[in-house]
This record gives structure tokens, sequence and C-alpha cells, in this order.
């Protein structure tokens, strides 16, 4: 199968999310199978919230791409041309961030490189941050305790990651509190980057909070849980490549904005089935 190349131009379009599966878009099937379709399709477009522009304000300061970042985002101005005060508070969460010795040289790799893969026989693109060996045992013989991360790597996947906080979260799924990293399929990603890096590098999380004093931390997902995840992308990736190519109806959550946007009416319910029909 002959795929178009994916380059920095081209890599959020259209064409580019139907050819190949990503991270994002993965974990948007396992949410709903018929909201991820749709957005592929153009027929829907969830909603952008102020948290996920405050990140992706941070991410582009620290890639470079600031200017780009405000230019496509002109909500994020008051009328007079300043930032709004939520985009203040992120200049200041950059400024603590960038104090950090340790956190400065985990963002300090190859930003936004690009990579394109097959898992289970699914195309895959991702766009990684990417340390050097060299880097790598600079930060283990600078700061021991980094070393079960980055000892005798050569070089690792580093996302940043920009947090309300760190505490865990409550999964309706699991009807229990997750640690925020598997609650947001960080796991997931963390092993779609990998396989598809290819080299198998550690994955780390440089995480920083927008608390009133925000705080930060530096996490790794070992390769054993790595591998576990990665399993679980290949158990069901060719299903949603199925969806993706019209040979599968995709189901539907009947939760999500889109389905409740979308719902038809068929029936006339005792009003105690809806505790059942929510679970």
């Amino acid at each position: 199968m002959d795929l178009p190349v994916v380059t920095p131009e081209n890599y959020y379009s259209p064409e580019m999310n139907m050819a190949y599966m990503g991270s994002t878009q993965f974990k948007a099937f396992e949410k709903c199978e018929a909201a991820a379709l749709a957005e592929l399709r153009g027929e829907y477009t969830p909603p952008t919230s102020q948290a996920f522009l405050v990140g992706g304000y941070i991410d582009a300061w620290f890639s470079g791409e600031l200017p780009l970042y405000q230019a496509q985002h002109p909500e994020i101005f008051k009328r007079d041309g300043t930032l709004k005060a939520e985009y203040v508070k992120a200049t200041e969460i950059v400024a603590r961030l960038q104090a950090d010795e340790l956190y400065s040289m985990l963002m300090s790799g190859k930003k936004q490189v690009i990579r394109t893969g097959v898992i289970a026989d699914v195309p895959f693109k991702v766009k990684i941050s990417l340390l050097d060996t060299n880097t790598c045992n600079v930060i283990a013989n600078r700061w021991p305790h980094t070393a079960a991360a980055l000892g005798f790597c050569d070089g690792a996947i580093v996302d940043q990651k920009i947090m309300r906080d760190t505490a865990e979260v409550w999964s309706e799924e699991d009807h229990c509190r997750l640690p925020f990293v598997e609650a947001y399929g960080y796991d997931l990603q963390g092993a779609i980057y990998q396989a598809i890096e290819g080299h198998f590098l550690p994955f780390i999380l440089a995480v920083g909070t927008k608390e009133d004093a925000p705080d930060l931390a530096a996490l790794y997902i070992n390769d054993d849980d790595l591998a576990a995840k990665l399993a679980e992308v290949e158990d069901r990736a060719p299903r949603y490549q199925a969806i993706k190519e019209g040979k599968v109806e995709p189901r539907r959550c009947e939760h999500c904005a889109y389905c409740r946007a979308t719902k038809r009416l068929t029936a006339i319910l005792d009003y105690r089935e809806m505790n059942y029909l929510a679970e």
C-alpha cells in the first residue's frame, strides 16, 4: 500500500489523519468509535477546551512554535492585544519549569520529530521529542536517581504534559481512581511512540501543573507496562482501521457529546431502565 509522505505542514491534515492512525486518534476510537469516525470525516468537531489551549500554548513555547500558535489561536488574546489571564498564568508556569535544571535538560532534545511505521498491519504516525544518548548520560551522571529510567540507554522519548494537578482521576469504566498516567492513556501513548520510533527507547513524561504554585515531575513508564499496552494496541488497531476503511460499522457509546447530539429515539422506556442504559 502506497502511503502519502507525512511532513510538518500536512501532519494534522484530514488526508494524513485518514491515511494514518495516531495515538490521539486511537484514544478517540477507544472512547467512541462513532464520534472518532465522524471527526475524521469532518462531520463532527469536538469542542476545544480552555485546558487544551493552555497546554498547547506551553507546548508551543518549549518547541519554539509559539508565534505560529499565537497566529493560529487569536482567541487567546483580549481585545487590547494582551494575553488573557489563563495564558499569563501559562507564561508563569513556563518560567517555573525552565528554572528547574533537570526539567530543562529533559526538554532540550530534538522537538517535533515525525516518524511513521506499522503496528498490526496498521500505518501509524507520531510526532515526538527525542533526547540523544549523550544528554541521557549527562543526566544519569548528574542525578543518580534518574539512572533507573535513563541508565545505559541510546536516547529517550520525552513527552511534556501540562496537567491541572497530578492527583488520581476517577474512572467511570473501572469504577475506581487511577493514576493520571493511566486515566488519560499516556501509557498507551508511550507504547505507540516507542514502537513507531523503532528503538524501544525509554518513555519519559515531563509534567507541569497549573496550580497556584506549579508542581513539576519527571516520570517514566517501565517497559513491561508499555509492552502490555502495545499488546492492546495490536489487538484493537485492526478493527479501528477497518472502521476507517468502511468495512466495519462503528459502535456508538451513547454517552459522549456526539452520540447525544445525533441520538434518535426509537422506543418509550420504563424510566427505571435509564440507570441501566447509563452504565
